[in-house]
């Protein structure tokens, strides 16, 4: 008798919608799964959500947001694309990918700031796309039993301290952005 071939399974698209999201999980079943859905969620919202007719690659609302002026539409994107990384740090992905993660969200925040620019590589790069990725990709398979070591405080300390160090460069983003205003208006119209 030969042995069953089982095939790998293929990690979800972001072009195409979670199958599902509940708010809560099946009985019995782990978040593992639950949490994998909501990034995927919010990967396929933020990047592919809007079909544009007679184009192959969708439009998702993170450029959108960037058309939002003075930084406060990437500020609410890379809140939005915060989410993934927590999901990331909870579903034991390493600190080193982590901070990849928040890179690909500083890359994308910086760029952002520059009209049309900005817009055109939010959706050339599609960060949440990315992170998604790379959580799929690092994090620990649904149902496994458990990290190989439990999270300490360092492990908490690192990633809020990730989350803080992006809020604080999308702060600046936003008063360069307020500066930049009020210098032209003030070239103008003084």
């Amino acid at each position: 008798m030969s042995k069953p071939v089982f095939a790998k399974p293929v990690p979800p698209s972001t072009d195409t919608p979670p199958d599902h999201f509940d708010v809560l999980p099946p009985e019995g079943k782990g978040t593992s799964v639950q949490h994998q859905a909501f990034s995927h969620l919010i990967a396929y919202l933020m990047d592919n959500v809007i079909k544009i007719p007679g184009m192959q690659k969708r439009v998702g609302i993170n450029p959108l947001l960037d058309l939002i002026p003075l930084g406060f539409g990437d500020a609410a994107a890379t809140i939005a694309q915060m989410l993934t990384i927590l999901d990331g740090a909870r579903r034991g992905v390493p600190k080193i990918v982590l901070a990849r993660m928040g890179m690909n969200i500083l890359l994308n925040g910086a760029v952002g700031i520059v009209p049309v620019v900005g817009e055109a590589f939010s959706w050339w790069y599609r960060p949440s796309s990315r992170n998604y990725q790379l959580l799929l990709k690092h994090a620990l398979p649904a149902g496994a039993a458990a990290a190989p070591r439990r999270n300490n405080a360092g492990d908490y300390l690192f990633v809020f301290g990730l989350l803080a160090l992006v809020l604080v460069v999308m702060g600046v983003f936003i008063a360069l952005g307020f500066y930049v205003v009020a210098t032209l208006w003030h070239l103008l119209f003084h």
